[in-house]
């Protein structure tokens, strides 16, 4: 649809971008000791490739840093950041870089992580980022200005078409009336918190006169409270006309950090779509200049409505563009049902959290050294592919667009294995983004389905005679093997998620895992009184950073009670008995005991399969290295039907 005003050109300072697209400032891990890597080049390179108008490179560190984010204070860096524009360039897109200074003292940070004391390390980052900005002498102020006019040199000499400034990190903080409690010219009222930031922009422009300056408008609010590093949106109206002045040619408006990472980066259902841009339409109605609103915004009408209401000037989407980076050429080509939609699993941010180089649950190409391309198989062959849920259907779909004659067999009476489980508390009903791409793709390429499969696996083969088997059978829920477990009032997770369950008004759930939480904040709303029973100390154990702090709040609104380090005795005919951390025992009364308490691996028929000479591969849950993970299972999908 070429009449979009979210694909028209915009002037944008001295440059024009091709449309209204940009992906957003985003740390990757993909630099090695701040050096660009191929395998950043190929990441933004895909990303430009698919049709945005403007990419920003993210967190380009003005200073020696530990973190693991792109540097530009030393000469050295120049060179690979002139080839990740070069090549960001050939494909059609401009390209900024996002200079900032870390609201943390690096060097000191870094010390005590080299003499391997994280924990103190830790604890001086946690300070810092309460008061950094506070501490900091004039001699200091002078030396982060001057570090700011050579990094901003530098990136002119590397090419990139703007500077985005980041308002957030240390500029949000003084520019915050939470955080900065300075006392001299640079805290107190708007005008001298804005002193910093504002004296930045100016050096910046008297450095690189001829580079436009974006500004990263980093915005608080204040009811509910949300975020910390950046004035409230009345005083970023005012900061806005001032930044003007000096010379900033765009706003990127987004909501503050210094707070929860989850209103940050919100993770699916936690917050509405959009959920920034009336942050952005608040400078939009003070600014005369573009604006850029971002937010949870994937829906491509959704766009064009915020562009045409005349809230913002240009979109940004950041975790939608790295689940499918052809958002905008496949948009415009109106062939949206063919997309990967970013299903905000926030897999990105945990694989970041945890160190890892940044990868999507969705997209198995992401952080690959090179660009991945199906491609035709060298013979096309007959694959059968055991177990339709989203292991299955990701190699069944995959293989099929290589070539291969693909049979989908699954023994339920339709696709998607636990998917439509996972989708069904309220808060997850945007996994079922996931399942309509699976099996829009599955009919898409051609995929035979057969549902209700439930023949002997020798019956099978002999009836498909495959050259080659993709087995993906998944999981099945366990019962621990406690006394009572099979009284009729026992039920499990999978079955009260399905609705094949029926819970009476009082529900114990075993297992304080990701499913037994989930559960109960499925419960909770139907009016059911929960209680949560865990062993560890803690329940929701590896859930995303991004989606504890929703955890924790839903559950108190629906009054889940929750009881830690607690232990499964037996079930009896009027509830539960468990042991106490202090070696009592407990009973719960309950109607229903709904138990959460793992899985085990379905089979896989691989000896069987082998013994016939055919080639097999394993994905998802069932394999022997299979994660348990949504990301594993479409991660093993994909790679299974590549190489088949």
């Amino acid at each position: 649809m070429p009449d979009r005003l979210l694909f028209q050109p915009i002037r944008f300072g001295p440059l024009t971008l091709r449309n209204r697209v940009v992906f957003p400032p985003m740390t990757t891990g993909y630099e090695e000791k701040g050096m660009v890597t191929p395998r950043a080049r190929t990441f933004y390179r895909n990303i430009a490739r698919g049709g945005a108008g403007l990419v920003i490179i993210g967190d380009v560190s003005i200073q020696p840093s530990f973190a693991p984010t792109p540097y530009v204070y030393d000469d050295s860096f120049v060179p690979g950041l002139r080839q990740l524009v070069d090549e960001v360039h050939a494909e059609g897109a401009c390209i900024a870089a996002q200079l900032f200074h870390q609201e943390y003292d690096t060097a000191e940070i870094g010390r005590l992580l080299k003499a391997g004391g994280r924990e103190a390390a830790m604890q001086q980052l946690h300070a810092d980022m309460d008061d950094y900005c506070n501490r900091l002498t004039l001699d200091d102020l002078a030396v982060i200005r001057e570090r700011f006019r050579q990094a901003a040199l530098r990136v002119r000499e590397a090419g990139f078409d703007l500077i985005h400034l980041h308002g957030d990190r240390l500029l949000g903080m003084f520019t915050s009336g939470l955080l900065n409690r300075r006392t001299d010219a640079y805290g107190g009222p708007l005008e001298h918190r804005a002193r910093f930031p504002l004296e930045i922009v100016r050096t910046i422009r008297e450095a690189v006169p001829d580079l436009p300056i974006e500004y990263k408008l980093s915005i608080i609010r204040t009811d509910p409270p949300m975020g910390k590093g950046g004035p409230t949106l009345e005083e970023a109206q005012v900061l806005a006309g001032w930044l003007e002045e000096a010379g900033v040619i765009a706003f990127h408006v987004a909501l503050a950090n210094h707070g929860s990472i989850g209103d940050t980066i919100p993770a699916m259902g936690t917050q509405p779509y959009g959920c920034f841009v009336d942050l952005a339409a608040g400078i939009k109605r003070v600014a005369h200049v573009p604006v850029t609103a971002v937010g949870r915004i994937l829906d491509p009408d959704f766009a064009e409505n915020v562009l045409a209401s005349g809230q913002a000037d240009l979109i940004a989407i950041g975790r939608g563009l790295i689940a499918e980076p052809d958002w905008p050429h496949a948009v415009e080509r109106g062939e949206v049902d063919n997309l990967r939609s970013c299903i905000m699993c926030n897999h990105c941010a945990s694989s970041l959290m945890s160190g890892q180089p940044l990868r999507c649950a969705v997209n198995p190409t992401v952080g690959e050294i090179d660009t991945v391309t199906v491609v035709p198989a060298p013979t096309p062959r007959r694959v059968l592919v055991i177990g339709g849920g989203p292991a299955g259907m990701e190699a069944a779909h995959v293989a099929a667009r290589r070539g291969h004659r693909v049979m989908l067999a699954e023994r339920e009476p339709r696709l998607g294995g636990q998917l439509p489980l996972c989708s069904a508390p309220p808060f997850k009903h945007e996994l079922s983004r996931l399942t309509h791409y699976l099996t829009t793709q599955v009919a898409r390429e051609g995929v035979e389905v057969r549902l209700g499969v439930d023949a002997p696996i020798d019956v099978l083969l002999d009836e498909i005679r495959p050259d080659a088997v993709i087995v993906a059978t998944g999981s099945a829920p366990t019962m621990p093997p406690v006394p009572g477990m099979d009284r009729a009032s026992v039920v499990s997770a999978w079955s009260v998620l399905a609705g094949t369950a029926r819970v009476g008004p009082r529900a114990v759930i075993v297992g304080g895992g990701s499913v037994g939480v989930e559960t109960a904040l499925f419960l909770g709303p139907l009016g059911i009184e929960v209680t949560i029973v865990e062993m560890l100390e803690k329940i929701a154990a590896g859930e995303s950073a991004t989606i504890l702090p929703f955890i924790n709040a839903e559950l108190p609104r629906y009054r889940v009670r929750v009881l830690t380090r607690h232990v499964v005795e037996s079930v009896e005919p009027d509830g539960l008995r468990v042991a106490t951390p202090d070696h009592t025992t407990l009973a719960i009364p309950c109607d229903t005991v709904v138990v959460a308490a793992g899985t085990r691996r379905n089979a896989t028929f691989v000896q069987e399969i082998q013994a016939r000479g055919l080639e097999c591969h394993v994905a998802g849950d069932c394999s022997d290295t299979g994660t348990g993970t949504l990301a594993g299972a479409i991660h093993d999908g994909f790679w299974a039907g590549m190489k088949v």
